[in-house]
């Protein structure tokens, strides 16, 4: 039986999606985890479409910090041997820009693992991303990636195709009994389960290929998905249909308003126009998802 002590891994992003089912991915391949949260509360909630709480046997230690903060970070990467980061904005509450958010606070936590001699950084950026640089998240995200690049750690990058969690707004829309989608719908993608997700992170923590674009196991377009949802739900199909030309200008019009707001309404209106399809790398398909959160079942 080995004795080498398990590795330490830092967890940022733990209460998001993906960063819940990475505390338990790590722990489950015998990391000792520490998780950096603002609020120690939000880790043992359960959250959106199905992201797990997390118990105590889940993690190692909890430091409360402020990512945006640096001084209140002091001692975090103490005797960490890889730092793990899905931080980014989800959903827009702050009033922070994609480059505040997504490039500075992945920016500090780069130079404070530089810093301590952390060995390896596994980062979360998106699929695609070179047909979609002129969106302010995906420019965020690439700088990032260039500053891990320019690091002198080791390095390595994951890239979705697109989240579970998302699908999750098809099913509610489909529970309400009509559907929209921004465009025709007839855009590809290949979306993953986060725990599916996360286990990639943690093989492409321990793996050779520096960057990993992921998948699930299905290949549709938008409106098979919706479709799908409709399906699960037993409702007959309506969807109303965004014209792109409506779209864009509503874009325009948010972004007078709120340059925060209207950068992520331009990302969302952008992935109703684009495919985004990755090697199939998850194992749980999207009717088995919306089936299971159909049923009221809360670990789909």
């Amino acid at each position: 039986m080995s004795t080498e002590p398990p590795k330490r891994v830092l967890v940022a992003g733990a209460t998001g999606y993906l960063g819940k089912f990475s505390v338990q991915a790590f722990k489950e391949r015998g990391y000792s985890v520490r998780v950096l949260t603002r609020s120690k509360e939000r880790l043992s909630e359960p959250g959106p479409f199905t992201a797990p709480a997390l118990a105590q046997d889940d993690m190692d230690e909890v430091f409360v910090g402020e990512i945006t903060k640096p001084e209140t970070l002091t001692g975090l990467m103490d005797g960490i041997d890889l730092v793990f980061s899905s931080v980014g904005i989800s959903r827009q509450r702050d009033m922070l820009t994609f480059d505040q958010v997504d490039y500075q606070c992945n920016q500090n936590l780069i130079d404070l693992a530089v810093a301590a001699g952390v060995k390896r950084f596994v980062y979360v950026s998106m699929q695609g991303a070179e047909n979609i640089m002129q969106l302010a998240i995906t420019q965020a995200h690439e700088k990032v990636v260039d500053a891990l690049k320019a690091s002198g750690m080791e390095y390595r990058v994951v890239r979705p195709c697109g989240y579970f969690s998302d699908m999750g707004v098809l099913l509610d829309m489909a529970k309400k009994g009509r559907a929209y989608l921004v465009g025709p719908g007839d855009n590809k993608m290949s979306p993953i389960h986060g725990r599916d997700l996360a286990h990639v992170c943690v093989d492409t923590a321990e793996g050779d290929a520096l960057e990993v674009e992921a998948g699930g196991p299905d290949t549709m377009t938008q409106r098979e998905a919706v479709e799908m949802a409709f399906d699960v739900v037993g409702k007959p199909p309506k969807v109303t249909v965004i014209p792109m030309w409506l779209a864009r200008g509503l874009v325009k019009f948010i972004g007078l308003l709120s340059t925060q707001f209207g950068d992520l309404a331009d990302f969302i209106v952008t992935a109703g126009e684009i495919d985004g399809v990755g090697p199939p790398r998850g194992k749980t398909s999207l009717r088995s998802y919306f089936e299971a959160m159909n049923a009221g079942d809360p670990n789909p």
